[in-house]
């Protein structure tokens, strides 16, 4: 310890070193660990047993297309036994009015099977009905964000939206962060039946993709063979492009990894640095102490106990920087980092500590060695 005390400045500064690598480590994974747990999480708003069937391109170029015919023949096809439901959807991007106020919208005309498939959370009123579909009712849900941005004083049920020249009296709003800021990107968005969309909006044309819900999260991959087949029997080889749950998180997930190992890469580098420190602190203190190493040796002392003298000491400033630095990273990760909530994992912290252990003994080895090496005569003479 009277090394370490010895020159209190010096020790200070290292361990900070070590406190910013340690918390480093921590606080940039359990970033990472936040971005993957909200992908999961917004995956899994999406609907754990909905797929999503967009038109796709065959080997000559040409463009398949959806029909509503293809929706009612998976919905029909005694082989599709592990589908519980279709939505068709077709969009398009649309100016909304509502009394002096006008953003751009993407509207999604849908049924009502759409809400279920997504899991989709409602905020106030209700969802699309199925009489609503039948009868192609003047009705519209808005998502959380169309909502605040049309009738941003007051609730938007019961008020009407101006579609183009299609007046949509609004019967739901979804809850915030739900499956249709997710299905349709960050923008705006409204839902409405697909029959009204179609006759006053998009047109008669061919869909923009199918939403089919699995009978459960286990039979997603037997419900996406039974829509290529009934797709293939309508199609021939003509292919559509099928995006499960599963695929997503995979897909994402492997950008989060990617994005875990880089941040983890960064704050190694700072650990680095702090294991230099310790480095340049013990080697600085042997220097210092040459003449109490000389006299030691002088007296019999074995090279071992020198050794482990200043194992200790570098050892010591590494545990209290580790420490210190575990604290700042629960401190920092208690509040969302650029929008993300950091998930500090046990397992983690567990290994920041055992790295911070390990920076004493590795970086603290050079120095000791060099200690225990020292000629008595030349220890003697260098610290007079």
């Amino acid at each position: 310890m009277r090394g370490i005390t010895g020159n209190l400045t010096r020790s200070i500064l290292t361990i900070v070193m070590i406190v910013i690598g340690v918390g480093s480590v921590i606080t940039l994974v359990a970033v990472g660990n936040g971005a993957s747990k909200q992908v999961n999480d917004q995956i899994a708003a999406l609907g754990a047993s909905a797929i999503t069937v967009s038109p796709g391109f065959s080997s000559t170029g040409t463009g398949a297309s959806l029909q509503p015919e293809d929706a009612d023949a998976i919905r029909s096809s005694r082989a599709a036994t592990s589908i519980s439901s279709v939505a068709p959807q077709v969009s398009a991007e649309k100016r909304a009015v509502a009394g002096s106020r006008s953003v751009s919208i993407t509207v999604v005309g849908t049924t009502d099977a759409y809400f279920t498939i997504t899991n989709a959370v409602i905020a106030q009123g209700r969802a699309l009905s199925a009489s609503d579909a039948i009868g192609g009712g003047d009705v519209t849900v808005l998502d959380a964000k169309s909502a605040s941005a049309l009738f941003p004083d007051g609730s938007a049920v019961g008020q009407t939206v101006l579609v183009g020249s299609t007046p949509l009296r609004v019967v739901g709003v979804l809850a915030d962060g739900g499956a249709a800021q997710q299905m349709f990107g960050s923008g705006r968005t409204i839902y409405a039946p697909i029959d009204r969309v179609r006759a006053s909006i998009t047109g008669y044309g061919s869909l923009s993709a199918l939403s089919v819900g699995a009978v459960s999260p286990a039979a997603v991959g037997q419900a996406s063979a039974e829509v290529r087949a009934v797709l293939a029997l309508r199609h021939g080889s003509v292919a559509f492009d099928l995006s499960t749950p599963d695929q997503l998180r995979s897909v994402l997930g492997g950008s989060a990894t990617s994005l875990n190992g880089m941040l983890a890469g960064v704050a190694a580098i700072s650990l680095l640095v702090g294991g230099i420190g310790v480095t340049n602190v013990m080697l600085l203190t042997v220097r210092e102490r040459t003449r109490e190493i000389g006299i030691r040796k002088a007296l019999g002392a074995r090279p071992l106990p020198i050794a482990g003298q200043f194992m200790i000491e570098a050892t010591t400033l590494s545990i209290v920087g580790g420490a210190l630095g575990v604290g700042a990273a629960f401190l920092v990760t208690r509040v969302p980092i650029n929008g993300i909530p950091p998930v500090i994992e046990p397992t983690m912290v567990l290994l920041a500590a055992g790295l911070s252990i390990g920076i004493g003994i590795v970086f603290g080895t050079y120095p000791a060695v060099r200690a225990s090496r020292m000629d008595p005569v030349q220890a003697l003479r260098v610290g007079v």
